[in-house]
């Protein structure tokens, strides 16, 4: 499940610890819901998508197909407000709220220009995001760095608030800081991610020390990837595991020195607060969204290469560094929870059913 998903199951369960009751309508994709704590409504749609290798043809008659269902499957019956939280739903959101005149909240978990990495983005795609934001009452994003985008991309920067995700603990502890010599990257392989520009600071690094970069994920970048490494000559130091099991993920934080992203924009970051919660050292990019609220972590310019070759010698080389960043990086970690994520989201609810 990706971050929008965890969002979504752990914001509605704690909305409903705090005696919101939800409607919950989603795409029927794989299996049924295990949550019961909301009302499922879940829409069997006939066009079949492949969400990695779709054509655009057909991906475009999914969304259509899903907004048109929504549109028909929804009871207004008592709802007091409509909370849109992906571009995918959005048009349906927008009618919905027109035709029953119901407050629209929408969340902005990334933009299109985030996930095409400002290169080619689907205008598509922005300008039903740019309706989206337009029309809802109140705007939430998960950063700053968020806010910024959807001010400067869909021209809203007006009842925009900042909430911060929650996140959950992977319950793994990392107590050990001697040099294992090995760098890992979590996550999708995507230029979003920008898993390329590890690769070319660890060309730089390996020339003072040895280490292995290990890539815990998979993606579009996968080939790149191994074309890059092979270019550069460091293939041998570059390891490629694909998509790992939790068990997997645990064994290899606890073995790494630091977990790197150099994404390029990445709104928000759960795998940070994932990785720093187990108490591994972090190398962010600026353009991650977590990191206003984190001083624990290391932080570069994702396009400076050289930089990121620094941070990593200096992880690798210092023991103190790498146990002080583990230590304090876990501790910060705490002020993040879905229950604080939740508190904030109701009180933007209060400010968009007050608008009137």
């Amino acid at each position: 499940m990706g971050g929008l998903g965890i969002h979504c199951a752990m914001l509605t369960r704690e909305l409903v610890k705090g005696g919101v009751e939800v409607d919950f309508y989603k795409p029927r994709i794989n299996g049924s819901p295990t949550d019961t704590h909301v009302n499922f409504h879940e829409l069997i749609l006939q066009s079949s998508v492949d969400p990695v290798t779709y054509d655009l043809k057909n991906f475009w008659g999914a969304v259509e197909e899903y907004n048109q269902k929504l549109v028909k499957a929804f009871d207004p019956s008592g709802v007091s407000l409509i909370h849109c939280h992906d571009w995918i739903g959005a048009l349906a959101a927008i009618a919905l709220s027109k035709i029953h005149s119901i407050p629209l909240v929408v969340t902005v978990h990334s933009t299109e220009f985030d996930r095409s990495a400002f290169f080619n983005p689907q205008e598509w795609i922005a300008n039903i995001e740019r309706s989206m934001v337009h029309a809802a009452k109140r705007v939430i994003v998960v950063s700053g760095w968020t806010k910024t985008l959807v001010c400067e991309k869909y021209a809203r920067c007006d009842g925009v608030h900042v909430v911060h995700n929650g996140f959950n603990p992977l319950g793994v502890h990392k107590t050990d800081y001697e040099r294992k010599g090995r760098i890992i990257f979590l996550g999708r392989l995507t230029s979003q991610k920008g898993p390329r520009y590890l690769v070319e600071a660890a060309r730089v690094a390996l020339k003072v020390i040895e280490f292995e970069v290990v890539f815990a994920g998979s993606g579009d970048s996968e080939a790149e990837i191994r074309r890059i490494s092979q270019d550069l000559g460091i293939q041998q130091s570059v390891k490629l595991l694909g998509r790992v099991s939790d068990k997997e993920m645990k064994k290899w934080i606890v073995e790494s020195d630091a977990y790197v992203l150099p994404a390029v924009s990445e709104p928000f970051g759960m795998t940070v607060l994932e990785a720093m919660s187990a108490g591994l050292p972090t190398i962010i990019s600026k353009t991650t969204g977590v990191g206003e609220a984190l001083t624990q972590v290391l932080k570069f310019d994702f396009w400076d290469t050289l930089e990121l070759a620094d941070l990593i010698l200096a992880i690798e080389l210092r023991e103190p560094l790498r146990k002080t960043l583990g230590i304090e990086g876990k501790e910060e970690t705490k002020k993040f929870s879905w229950e604080k994520c939740a508190q904030n989201t109701l009180e933007v609810y209060k400010r968009a059913l007050s608008d009137g």
